[in-house]
């Protein structure tokens, strides 16, 4: 029989070695998932005996103003799966959700395949993002510092965005850059980049001013990059979006007829 429950500090040791075992991940990354950002995520988990068969995530944050959480990390072993285990672990985890206040349920899917495997478990595509292109601006005055991660997200994002807690962006920090990502920042700018000779591809980044993320890049040797964002942003009025992740509510929230992710952990 195939027990459904809330994940324990002891139960950390198993829920490590199944990550490992289902994603291509780095151990120090997986470590500092379950050790550093332990105060940001609940973990729920499938058990066969004493042991546990599948799991996954719930990362707090807010959207819309209201409660909500992003799912991660689900993850069977393979022997258990195709039995509807995980189905029932995510149906377990969003009843406790909800029973905690959560208005939002919100996810990227890995591969086109699991788009319709959330779809059916009551997802819907309704994220986007957009990506553009941009020079880099030479020029002296701006000097890194310690931005509040919260306060850049409220004012680029304005709404319908996951809003992240400063612990949460810490620890993504160092979590990408397990993986060769950088970042740059400042008190107007938080970007997180992949750099790609002198150009860069900055996968997610929160800013008062374009012009001081282009100085801050220009200053890590980066002539040109990519920049991805919400489509809601005055930036992309004139780029196509692309769908980027799904969503459901919980209880009677009405759903936002669109909304952007940026950081994940996929």
């Amino acid at each position: 029989m195939i027990d459904y429950r809330k994940a324990y500090a002891e139960d950390v040791i198993q829920l490590k070695k199944l990550w490992l075992s289902c994603f291509s991940e780095r151990e120090e990354a997986a470590e500092l998932f379950f050790i550093r950002n332990s105060d940001t995520y609940h973990g729920y988990c499938a058990c066969d005996g004493s042991n546990i068969i599948s799991a996954l995530y719930l990362i707090d944050c807010t959207l819309c103003g209201k409660k909500a959480h992003y799912l991660c990390g689900a993850a069977t072993l393979p022997w258990y799966r195709k039995q509807g285990i995980m189905s029932e672990l995510i149906e377990f985890a969003l009843a406790d959700a909800e029973a905690r206040g959560d208005c939002f349920s919100a996810l990227l899917p890995a591969n086109e395949k699991l788009y319709g495997y959330y779809a059916a478990r009551g997802y819907n595509p309704i994220g986007a993002a957009c990506t553009a292109g941009f020079n880099c601006d030479k020029q002296d005055g701006y000097s890194e510092g310690k931005p509040d991660f919260e306060e850049l997200q409220k004012a680029r994002f304005t709404d319908k965005f996951l809003l992240w807690n400063n612990n949460y962006i810490a620890f993504a920090e160092e979590y990408y850059a397990c993986y060769g990502v950088r970042s740059v920042k400042s008190e107007n700018v938080f970007a997180l980049y992949e750099p790609k000779g002198d150009c860069a591809d900055v996968f997610y980044a929160a800013f008062n001013d374009l012009k001081e993320l282009k100085v801050l890049l220009h200053a890590q040797g980066v002539r040109r990059f990519s920049l991805t964002g919400s489509p809601m942003d005055p930036l992309f009025k004139n780029v196509k979006p692309e769908k980027r992740g799904m969503l459901r509510s919980l209880g009677d929230s009405d759903l936002p007829d669109g909304f952007y992710i940026g950081i994940t952990l996929d």
